[in-house]
């Protein structure tokens, strides 16, 4: 596991994310104009690589054309994953050590589940039209898709969960690439912005309504979500299908654009005092877990 949060560390600093200008991070991500930009996401049965698997990976690889345009589409991925032995136990033996160690688990948790099968029903495994693959099988060939592309840039929603799952899942075989965390991007500049604009003497109508919207109401207390089903329902992008991994990489692709779009018309806007609040936010956060 410490080899894994060194390659975690690793990726994602590369890809210098936090405390860019507006201005720098546009140039960050116009840097990688020439890569083959490849959108993915994973589904799981839980939370954690040691004692849960992956039950699909869906990927679209894009020439993104300096995003002036629609991308050019250059490949799909889309597989579903059979359950292991272990995932078995786990679904159908209430008796199992499996069992035993998710019910622990879940009596410990803020928001247990009932049943190991409800997050299935989430992700909308268990399709009767489709084919399920060995998930190390399947793994290798979501390296291959990866690796037979120049100049590979992953770009996932919260990044970290899904590399950490293909790693260790994989025992290690997962390569070194440029990583995009469209979730990162959205914390550290998307939300400032619009923080930014709204606090301004004069206000911003269009920038008000957006982060309005971003607003999660939990009843006493809110907050402002970066989740990719609340900023693409935001946008008016169609969420029907949120959970289903391909569903998910075709609106994680809309969303980015869009997201970048309201990010570049505030290209001159001084982000600084609310980005420094949001970085600040998530180093508490990642001490806590």
């Amino acid at each position: 596991m410490n080899l894994l949060r060194g390659y975690i560390r690793e990726i994602l600093t590369e890809g210098q994310l936090t405390g860019q200008t507006i201005r720098g991070v546009l140039n960050l991500l116009d840097g990688y104009s020439n890569n083959t930009w490849i959108f993915f996401d994973t589904e799981t049965t839980g939370l954690h690589p040691s004692s849960a698997q992956l039950t699909e990976i869906a990927a679209i690889a894009v020439d993104p054309k300096d995003w002036e345009s629609s991308a050019q589409v250059l490949g799909k991925f889309s597989e579903k994953i059979k359950f292991t032995p272990e995932t078995r136990r786990l679904m159908n033996e209430p008796e199992s050590v499996e069992r035993q160690a998710w019910e622990e688990k879940q009596s410990k948790a803020r928001r247990p589940l009932e049943r190991p099968q409800d997050i299935l029903t989430m992700t909308r495994y268990g399709q009767r039209d489709r084919s399920y693959g060995d998930e190390q099988e399947i793994m290798d060939q979501f390296f291959k898709f990866v690796d037979s592309f120049s100049n590979p840039l992953l770009v996932a929603q919260n990044a970290s969960f899904d590399l950490k799952f293909l790693n260790v899942r994989s025992g290690g075989k997962l390569k070194r690439y440029p990583v995009l965390d469209t979730m990162q991007l959205m914390q550290y500049y998307l939300l400032p912005l619009l923080k930014t604009q709204t606090s301004a003497a004069k206000g911003n109508l269009e920038a008000q309504e957006l982060l309005d919207k971003l607003y999660v109401n939990k009843g006493n207390w809110g907050y402002y979500s970066v989740s990719m089903g609340v900023v693409s329902k935001a946008y008016g992008i169609s969420i029907d299908d949120w959970h289903n991994a391909f569903a998910d990489v075709k609106m994680m692709m809309e969303m980015y654009k869009r997201v970048v779009q309201t990010i570049r018309r505030g290209l001159e806007v001084d982000i600084s005092s609310h980005q420094a609040k949001a970085i600040k936010l998530a180093a508490k956060r990642r001490k806590r877990r």
